[in-house]
């Protein structure tokens, strides 16, 4: 089992920050690193999304995922002498401190170990397949009763089968800088199609794994890669590439403002998917 200091180093790999917890940072030795510099922020679960974004900006494992995913989905062969980066290095120094209530952020009660499973029956959620992350840990992140009532989520009693009202299942891949990229290249998958500016997922998590950032544990040394299991909103979500890939578009001149309320009705973060390399 992945115990909850892993998760700690998950969010410092995906924020691309210093992040402890109030319960913690008395002995964490990353809460000492950010006393010396900037005040830590503290990371709220609505926040998370638009924090990972941002983070994206200055991560080389994001900058090669935004390459690589011009590449796929423009249907070019990838480029030559391109040097694939999934490792982030959470010991180097980071500019950017974040702090968060355990209690607050994390929701042990649907926590799930999917370590061992293998699924021999077809999951669905909110219509669409769910390709249950096999193989995986989730820490859920606490979102009960955080937003416009629970229906989105589904029923905690579950099934293979989906509910009124509940949002399909995707793997976060890339963001909006990536997506700058694919609308300057002017790719076409198809006649009237363009690939815009916006949230990159995959209901696949098969799909999701070249992109997921991992990370060399400073606790036991172990290798790890994390993935974000979310929620989408049909209403706001394209389909592309055979709908392996769905978009939450966000125009060029959104302000932050926007964006953020943009980001909470259209994707949302439920859990942290976590497996040992």
């Amino acid at each position: 089992m992945i115990d909850k200091e892993i998760a700690l180093e998950a969010l410092c790999t995906l924020c691309n920050a210093n992040v402890t917890s109030v319960q913690r940072q008395g002995s964490q030795a990353a809460y000492l690193r950010s006393a010396q510099s900037a005040p830590p922020k503290q990371l709220l679960v609505k926040k998370f999304i638009p924090t990972v974004l941002d983070a994206d900006d200055t991560c080389e494992v994001s900058q090669c995922n935004f390459i690589c995913l011009q590449d796929l989905l423009g249907g070019v062969q990838p480029r030559a002498g391109f040097r694939r980066v999934n490792q982030v290095d959470i010991g180097a120094v980071k500019d950017k401190n974040h702090i968060i209530d355990e209690n607050e952020f994390f929701d042990p009660r649907f926590d799930y170990d999917f370590t061992n499973l293998r699924d021999t029956a077809t999951f669905r959620r909110g219509g669409e397949v769910y390709e249950r992350p096999c193989g995986w840990q989730r820490f859920a992140l606490r979102v009960l009763d955080d937003y416009d009532g629970n229906a989105w989520l589904g029923t905690q009693y579950r099934s293979t089968q989906s509910v009124p009202g509940e949002w399909p299942v995707s793997y976060h891949g890339t963001s909006k800088k990536g997506a700058d990229g694919i609308i300057e290249g002017h790719y076409k998958p198809g006649p009237g199609q363009v690939y815009g500016r916006g949230i990159y997922s995959t209901p696949y998590i098969k799909e999701a794994i070249p992109y997921a950032k991992t990370f060399t544990s400073q606790k036991n040394g172990k290798k790890y890669r994390v993935i974000l299991q979310n929620r989408i909103n049909p209403q706001y979500r394209q389909k592309y590439n055979n709908d392996k890939y769905w978009l939450i578009p966000i125009p060029h001149g959104t302000c932050d403002e926007e964006e953020e309320k943009m980001v909470e009705r259209a994707i949302r973060p439920y859990g942290l998917l976590l497996q040992e390399v």
